[in-house]
C-alpha cells in the first residue's frame, strides 16, 4: 500500500513537471523579448497617414497656440506706437466751423436791443519744426522698444516648442509603460495558472495561488493607472499644440541619443548671445536711454510753425453774408520757464526705470546661465543613468528567467519568481523613463542655449 501511493505520488510529480514545462513554451511570455529588443519592439512604425510626428506636432503649434497669437498681436501693438510717434513728423491739419447766435440790449442807454450772428470757417496748420531731438528720441525709442517685443514674440515660441517636445516625448513615454505593464499582466497570469496547476496536483501549497492571484491584481491595477496616464498625457499634449479638441493619433517612437554638442563654458556663451530674452532687455535698455534724452530735452525750447486761413462774420440778422476772408502764419518760439518740476521728475523717472531694466537683465542672465548648467548637468547625468538602468534591466531579465525555471521544475518558491518579475518589471519602468527623460532633457538644454 506505501509502494502504491509512493509511486502515484511520484506520477503526479512527474506530470506537474512536464506540464510546467510545457505552458511556458507555449505562451507568448516564453519568448518575452531581450532587453535590447524591447524598445525596438515599441518603435514600430504605425501606419503612414495616421501619424504625429514631432515636426507637425510643432508646426500645429505654431499656427494654434493662442499665446504665440497674443504675442504677435503685441507687435502689430507697438508698430502702432511707432507709428503714433512718427506722426510728430506731419503738420497737424484741421478745421473748426463754428455759429453763434445771441442778441444785446441797450436798455441802459436807450439803444434798442438787436440781435446778431456769427459765422466762422477756420483751417489751420500747425508743425513742429525743430525740438532738439525730442521727436526723433520718442521715435527711436517706439522703434527699439518694438525689436523687444519681437524678441518676446521670439521667447513665446521658444516655450511654445519647448512644452511640446516636453508633452510629446512624456506621452510616448507613457506609452512605452503601459506596454511593460501590460506584458507584466500576462507574466502574472501565466504565473497565477502554474501556481494553480502545482495546487490542483498537490505540489504547491494554496498560498502560492493567493499570492500569484494578488500580484495579478496589482498588476491589472497598475496598468489601468498607466492607461489613464496616457490620456492624460495626450490632453496635456493637444493643449501644449493649442488645440481644443484632437483625436488621439499614434506617434512617432524617438530614443535615440545624441552626444552633447558643446562644453558647458562655450554653452554659456551661446546662451549669452542667442537667448531671445537677453536681446529683448538689450533692446529695453536702448529704448529708456532714448527716453532719458528726450526727458532730459524737455529744458529745451520747442521751434513751431503755425498758419491758417478763415472766413467769418459777425453781424445782424439781416446783414451776415458774405463772410470775409483772412489768413495768418506765425512762427514761435515755446521756451519752457517753470512747469512745476516736471521735467526734473520725468528725468529722475526714467533714470530709476533704466535700473531696474539693468538689474532685470543681470537677474534674467543668471537665470539663463542656471537653466544652461541645470540643463547640461542633467544630460551628463541622464547619460549615465541610461548605460546602468540598461545593465540593470539585463541583469534583472536574466534574474527572472533563471526564477521562472526554478519555478517551473519546482525547485524555486513563488516569492522568489513574484519578486523577480516585480524587479523586471520596474527595471524596464525605470529604462524607458530615463530614456525619454533624457530626450526631454535635451529639448531644455536645446532651449537654454537659445537655439
Amino acid at each position: 500500500m506505501f509502494l502504491r501511493e509512493e509511486s502515484m505520488q511520484l506520477e503526479l510529480f512527474s506530470f506537474a513537471v512536464i506540464l510546467a514545462i510545457l505552458i511556458p513554451v507555449l505562451s507568448p511570455a516564453a519568448d518575452s523579448p531581450a532587453p535590447a529588443q524591447l524598445m525596438l519592439s515599441q518603435t514600430a512604425a504605425p501606419q503612414p497617414g495616421n501619424v504625429l510626428t514631432l515636426d507637425e506636432a510643432l508646426q500645429i503649434a505654431l499656427e494654434n497656440h493662442p499665446s504665440i497669437r497674443a504675442s504677435k498681436e503685441r507687435i502689430d501693438t507697438q508698430q502702432a506706437v511707432v507709428g503714433q510717434q512718427m506722426a510728430a513728423y506731419y503738420p497737424l491739419v484741421n478745421m473748426t466751423n463754428g455759429f453763434q447766435t445771441g442778441s444785446q440790449t441797450g436798455s441802459t442807454t436807450g439803444v434798442a436791443d438787436r440781435s446778431f450772428e456769427t459765422y466762422l470757417i477756420r483751417t489751420g496748420v500747425n508743425m513742429t519744426l525743430y525740438n532738439f531731438g525730442k521727436r526723433e528720441g520718442n521715435v527711436q525709442s517706439a522703434r527699439d522698444t518694438l525689436d523687444a517685443t519681437n524678441f518676446n514674440y521670439k521667447t513665446t515660441i521658444d516655450g511654445v516648442i519647448l512644452g511640446v517636445k516636453q508633452a510629446y516625448f512624456t506621452y510616448l513615454g507613457l506609452r512605452a509603460l503601459v506596454k511593460v505593464q501590460e506584458e507584466t499582466v500576462k507574466s502574472r497570469q501565466l504565473l497565477a495558472r502554474q501556481a494553480q496547476g502545482f495546487y490542483e496536483v498537490g505540489t504547491r501549497a494554496r498560498i502560492d495561488v493567493a499570492r500569484a492571484e494578488s500580484n495579478l491584481y496589482l498588476a491589472e491595477a497598475n496598468l489601468i493607472t498607466a492607461q489613464n496616464a496616457v490620456k492624460v498625457a495626450w490632453a496635456i499634449l493637444k493643449n501644449a499644440m493649442g488645440l481644443r479638441e484632437l483625436p488621439e493619433r499614434p506617434l512617432v517612437e524617438d530614443v535615440t541619443m545624441t552626444p552633447i554638442p558643446y562644453a558647458l563654458e562655450e554653452a554659456k556663451q551661446i546662451a549669452f548671445g542667442s537667448r531671445p530674452e537677453l536681446k529683448s532687455f538689450d533692446a529695453q535698455r536702448r529704448a529708456q536711454d532714448q527716453l532719458i534724452a528726450v526727458a532730459r530735452r524737455g529744458h529745451l525750447p520747442d521751434f513751431i510753425f503755425d498758419a491758417n486761413y478763415r472766413r467769418s462774420n459777425s453781424s445782424t440778422a439781416e446783414n451776415t453774408f458774405p463772410l470775409l476772408g483772412g489768413w495768418q502764419v506765425g512762427l514761435s518760439l515755446l521756451i519752457p520757464i517753470f512747469d512745476g518740476f516736471r521735467t526734473t521728475n520725468r528725468v529722475q523717472e526714467t533714470l530709476h526705470n533704466y535700473y531696474v531694466i539693468k538689474s532685470q537683465e543681470e537677474l534674467q542672465r543668471q537665470q539663463v546661465a542656471l537653466d544652461v548648467e541645470q540643463a547640461y548637468l542633467r544630460l551628463v547625468e541622464l547619460q549615465e543613468r541610461i548605460k546602468a538602468n540598461e545593465s540593470a534591466l539585463n541583469a534583472s531579465k536574466e534574474n527572472l528567467d533563471l526564477a521562472n525555471g526554478r519555478y517551473q521544475v519546482g525547485v524555486g518558491s513563488i516569492i522568489e519568481a513574484t519578486d523577480a518579475q516585480t524587479l523586471y518589471t520596474e527595471a524596464q519602468t525605470t529604462y524607458i523613463r530615463t530614456l525619454y527623460d533624457y530626450k526631454i532633457a535635451e529639448a531644455q538644454f536645446i532651449r537654454a542655449i537659445g537655439q
